[in-house]
Parts: structure tokens; sequence; C-alpha cells
């Protein structure tokens, strides 16, 4: 499957919610997600994007540990995504680091998600960041749409949620966490 994104910095989380709500959402319970990002050695979030390069993400949430493979098409946020439980994150760690992977950057966030139409809108807490909504679309690998035009037409939908357009990110938590640390 293949996760495009929209994601949108916002001042108002309370006000997206109750609009989401307006809209007939269902809002999940908040979720404490804790993520370590890991990077080819070598590699620097921001800096050195390929389409095709492998990121990997040991989440912890909810009870569940979690490793994510999120390999970027086009853009950042248009990526190829597998994920599997695993139960010995420590290991998985070791494991990482022996094929040749290193720690980026840790991100903490606290998430409420719900569903509308094709979209799972997240409204996210980063710690450290601030709040930000973003949509997250499905596709098939083959489905024969663009990145692009998928991620305006999200972008259209969060409009209509009151969303500024100058608040629009092109990265990830992790790279907005990295370039954060690192400048």
């Amino acid at each position: 499957m293949k996760e495009i994104e929209v994601k949108v910095k916002i001042d108002k989380p309370q006000e997206i919610l109750q609009k989401l709500e307006e809209l007939g959402c269902k809002l999940s319970q908040p979720m404490t997600q804790n993520d370590v990002i890991f990077v080819p050695k070598g590699f620097t979030l921001g800096e050195d994007f390929k389409g095709g390069i492998n990121f990997l993400r040991i989440r912890q949430s909810q009870g569940r540990n979690i490793l994510t493979l999120k390999q970027p098409q086009s853009n950042e946020l248009d990526c190829i995504e597998k994920e599997l439980d695993i139960d010995k994150p420590d290991d998985m760690i070791e494991i990482l680091n022996l094929l040749g992977y290193e720690e980026a950057v840790r991100v903490n966030k606290t998430r409420i998600k719900c569903n509308y139409q094709d979209y799972e809108i997240c409204v996210d807490k980063v710690e450290g960041l601030g709040d930000f909504i973003e949509t997250e679309r499905l596709l098939e690998e083959d489905s024969g749409q663009s990145a692009e035009d998928i991620q305006e037409e999200s972008f259209a939908f969060l409009k209509t949620l009151g969303v500024d357009k100058e608040n629009r990110q092109e990265n990830g938590y992790d790279t907005l966490m990295y370039k954060k640390l690192n400048t």
C-alpha cells in the first residue's frame, strides 16, 4: 500500500476537532505515540531526500510496538508503507544497527484520529513542534493516481476546516523535529 499525507500546522486544535464532529466524525480517545526513527548511516533528514530510500520507525503506542518501513516516492509525504508488530523492540534496534541504520530522531505525540470519506484524519500535539492536522489516504501502489493530485484534493478538504495554506508542511514530523534540533 501507498500512504499519501497532507500535514498542516494549526493554532486551534479544539475548533478543528469540533468541526470534524459536526461533519459526523467519531473521534478516538487521545493516544500517545513514541517514535524512534532510523535512517541509513550517513543520511541526513531533510537534506538527502531521494525517492526509494527506506526509513524505519519503531512506535510504542497503546501497549504495542510497531516496526514501520516507509519508502518515500515523489515526495516525503508520499510513501510505500509496511508495518508489523514486534515483541522485542530492543532486539529490533540491534538488528537495525547491524543492517546499517542509525537512530536519527525521536518524536513523541498525542494523537486523536477519525475517518471521513476516504481519509484517516489525525489531530496531533507533537512535543516540541506544536499542533497539526493531517490527512492520510491509502492507495494501491499501482492505482494510477498521482500523489500530487491526491494531496491537492486532501488540502482542499482541509481548507473547509479553516486551515491556513501558509502552514502546510512538506515534511514529516521526523524531518521537522530533526531540523529543529539541528539548526
